[in-house]
């Protein structure tokens, strides 16, 4: 609240001095009719206007608040107690970007505050522009080096960033500012779990339960490191003790409910959820959590809506100045499709190219690099853009995943053109002499990303796949990729496989070998995708909390006709998994005796 205004006149400042002590005494009613007098005595007094506003901002009438306080600073413009009150009534209306606006207004009139900058800095981490907010922390920490917070807070950033070392070297040296700081702990913590230096880790949790045993923080800790070690029981029980330690903090129940989602328990879940999004209305990151589960469940109407909150459609949108595309008629217009996230992610989507055009759009395609010769003759595309390039002008940008939202998919009208990848011929018939075993011939992928956040979950070890690899009547190649490919060297002969890794340069070779196929088994990863994309058959291997595009329960999928799905009966149990995969592949090594394959693997 400001403090008493000056250069007013003696009735004036008696009026609002007045409406401050009942303001501050929390007299709400006399203190708005003292500033609502004020106003009337002088329509110009921006002390009263701000005033007013702070009222509005306390009753939550955000838009009434934000108002007072406009009218106020087109009065006095450079008033740093107005610019800090309109941003935070922005906040109050989760509109980040105009909150963003005027903290930045706020730091270039004072530069030299720190409150302006943490501010600033806070709103940008929430905002999830961590880039942006890693650079305000460091300018906080610039003007105060001795601020153990501020070193914490900027090492909570770079641990989101990825960037560990430097988050673990600041998490020390506000340590040594403070070592009795909980919270500092708990993040290190955190930090050095990431790291997977999981004996370090309990250590420092050892240390911060030593210093407070009964803190919310510590319990959340705990709960991360539990989580992240893939022990989700335990998880859940410390999330449960930070709840009850302290109900009123978003974070822990919205932690919660992905730990009860990942165990199964949707309608936990969905309970946690929601007391998240209760204490925290704005949270971008508890509402697209929520559109998870609704289009898991095939409610796409609220799902699609709801999951545009995510952060990587958030930081595309802020990324142009150019709007988002909703659907609307093209008429020549340029569009920028770009993809935001993972390879499959891009596969499953870029089926919506034909209907962009449909509308007419002149397609500018951003997608990744190792989709660049698979996808160079996609029909109705005007131009690639790739990773690292700066697309041409254009008038809309769409995130390919917003697309569904545009085109208001629902389960019935799923764009279902199968094949829409088609491979290189010529790659597809070199292939073809060189894959002529006379058995069924199967691709196997058994690993993921290893950054994946469900990594843990959704990968099979390759010693469990050993029996199903002997199997009579087939031949396996290996078209895995990355770090997993290494379990080949490692079982030796106790794996009949062939590995094809070096011979994949990027998709559009694993695409030609995918033709010459007669049956991709995999878990949830890209290569699926582009098996079903191409229309080929594919069985995928789901863990228990599955992904949202395999919706609930169901041995097949909208998206892709030729998949089977083979869904994990509890959590961690692929040996059911792999026990029902060899039982149906006996079955199809029998029939594809008698009759075509890929015919038998169809039905």
């Amino acid at each position: 609240m400001p403090e008493q205004p000056l250069l007013l006149s003696p009735h004036i400042r008696k009026l609002l001095q007045k409406g401050i002590k009942h303001h501050r005494a929390g007299r709400r009613a006399p203190a708005k009719a003292c500033y609502q007098r004020g106003l009337k005595a002088d329509p110009k007094c921006p002390q009263a206007l701000h005033l007013l506003g702070l009222l509005a901002q306390e009753a939550r009438q955000y838009q009434e608040s934000i108002e007072f306080i406009e009218r106020a600073l087109t009065l006095s413009p450079n008033d740093p107690d107005a610019l800090n009150s309109l941003a935070e009534s922005y906040l109050g209306l989760g509109e980040f970007e105009q909150a963003i606006h005027h903290y930045q207004r706020l730091v270039n009139l004072r530069p030299e505050s720190a409150v302006a900058q943490i501010h600033l800095a806070n709103t940008l981490e929430r905002f999830g522009d961590l880039k942006a907010a890693s650079i305000s922390y460091r300018r906080v920490l610039a003007l105060q080096p001795d601020s153990a917070e501020a070193h914490c807070r900027l090492a909570e950033v770079l641990r989101q960033l990825e960037q560990f070392d430097e988050a673990k070297r600041l998490c020390e040296q506000a340590l040594k500012l403070d070592p009795a700081r909980v919270e500092t702990y708990c993040t290190l913590a955190v930090i050095l779990t990431e790291m997977k230096d999981l004996a370090g880790a309990v250590e420092v949790l050892q240390r911060a339960a030593a210093l407070d045993a009964d803190s919310p923080l510590v319990a959340l800790a705990l709960g991360t490191y539990f989580a992240k070690c893939g022990d989700l029981m335990t998880a859940e029980a410390s999330y449960r003790r930070a709840v009850n330690l302290d109900p009123k903090m978003s974070l822990t129940h919205f932690r919660l409910g992905a730990t009860l989602s990942q165990l199964g328990d949707r309608a936990g879940a969905r309970e946690s959820y929601e007391r998240a999004l209760a204490l925290n209305p704005q949270s971008h990151e508890i509402i697209s959590h929520i559109g998870l589960l609704h289009l898991a469940e095939g409610d796409f109407a609220r799902g699609w809506s709801e999951y545009e909150h995510r952060d990587s459609a958030r930081r595309a949108r802020r990324n142009f100045p150019q709007p988002q595309w909703k659907g609307e008629p093209l008429n020549g217009a340029r569009i920028f499709l770009h993809s935001e996230q993972g390879i499959g992610d891009a596969l499953q989507t870029i089926r919506y190219i034909p209907l962009v055009a449909a509308r007419g759009g002149k397609i500018l395609l951003g997608i990744q690099t190792r989709l660049r010769r698979l996808l160079a003759g996609t029909s109705g595309v005007w131009k690639f853009v790739y990773e690292g390039e700066t697309p041409p002008e254009f008038n809309y940008h769409c995130p390919l995943l917003s697309l569904p939202l545009a085109f208001g998919t629902d389960l019935n009208s799923i764009p279902g053109e199968i094949p829409y990848v088609h491979p290189s011929p010529g790659l597809v018939e070199a292939w073809k002499n060189r894959l002529q075993a006379n058995s069924l011939r199967v691709g196997l992928v058994w690993g993921g990303n290893p950054k994946h956040p469900y990594e843990l979950w959704r990968s099979v070890k390759l010693e469990l796949f050993a029996s199903l690899t002997k199997l009579s009547g087939t031949a396996f190649y290996s078209l895995q990729m990355g770090p997993p490919a290494r379990e080949l060297k490692q079982m030796g002969s106790r794996v009949q496989i062939i590995d094809l890794q070096k011979d994949q340069k990027d998709f559009a070779d694993t695409a030609a070998i995918v033709a010459n196929l007669d049956l991709v088994i995999s878990i949830d990863t890209s290569v699926a995708h582009l098996a079903g994309a191409m229309g080929k058959p594919v069985w995928i291997l789901l863990h228990k909390s599955a992904d949202w595009r395999w919706l609930l329960e169901r041995e097949d999928s909208p998206w892709y006709p030729t998949a089977r799905l083979f869904r994990q009966s509890t959590l961690g149990n692929w040996a059911d998994v792999l026990a029902r995969v060899e039982q149906e592949l006996r079955g199809t090594v029998a029939k594809s005796t008698m009759e075509n394959p890929i015919v038998s693997l169809q039905r």
